[in-house]
């Protein structure tokens, strides 16, 4: 092998090292950061469903100060006012009949 060739050939293995090395670090910091951003999401649904409860936990005590005045009273003084919304069921229907479009 004539050395041009030889040197040439060293050089473009150096550089597939160099850009091999890379690859493998550039893939354990993406997989860091995977890690990282799932436990964010881990946190933001955690966020989301304690906003649920205390949506569901906000109702309930509603409904029960509606046969409670002292409810009704501290929920007034923590800015939430009481509304009675009609009942909204369903009307009854047979079994036998089928919805239209």
């Amino acid at each position: 092998m004539k050395p041009p060739f030889f040197i040439t050939a060293v050089v473009l293995s150096l550089i597939v090292l160099v850009l091999v090395i890379n690859l493998i670090l550039m893939g354990q910091k993406n997989q860091s950061l995977q890690v990282q951003m799932q436990a964010q999401q881990e946190e933001i649904n955690k966020g989301s469903m304690s906003q649920q409860i205390g949506t569901n936990l906000l109702k309930e005590i509603a409904q029960a100060s509606l046969k409670d005045g002292k409810l009704k009273d501290v929920l007034t003084k923590s800015g939430y006012t009481i509304n009675i919304a009609p009942n909204t069921s369903p009307a009854p229907s047979s079994a036998t009949s089928s919805p239209t479009p």
